[in-house]
């Protein structure tokens, strides 16, 4: 069983808390936009026209940048960003963390000159 440190935790956690968040938003956009376009009343259809616009540009926006900040935090590549992941997806290919002999995933201390850092080894 593989278990991540604290501070790793809260990044990865959040990460996939976003990503949640922004797809959820998505869904919203789509699902107010139909909503204006057939609700029974013109105050209805405004309203939801007007949830349209916020949530477009100012819910939205700031969600995905949490989620990519938080994903820069992770190592994600760009290809990776906006999806799930799971903590095997942390140390692959990714020399920001380690994996103990304990199988507790963390972050790999401050970078050191003179020192190579390698998930092969």
């Amino acid at each position: 069983m593989q278990l991540i440190t604290g501070g790793l935790m809260d990044i990865y956690f959040g990460y996939n808390g976003r990503v949640g968040d922004v797809q959820g938003a998505k869904r919203d956009i789509q699902e107010f936009q139909q909503l204006a376009k057939t609700a029974d009343t013109p105050e209805q259809r405004e309203r939801y026209s007007q949830a349209v616009v916020q949530v477009q540009t100012e819910i939205l926006p700031k969600m995905q940048k949490e989620m990519e900040q938080l994903g820069k935090q992770l190592g994600l590549k760009p290809g990776q960003m906006g999806n799930t992941i799971n903590k095997e997806d942390l140390i692959k290919e990714n020399l920001a963390f380690k994996k103990d002999n304990k199988d507790i995933i963390s972050f790999i201390t401050d970078y050191q000159p003179g020192n190579y850092y390698s998930n092969k080894t």
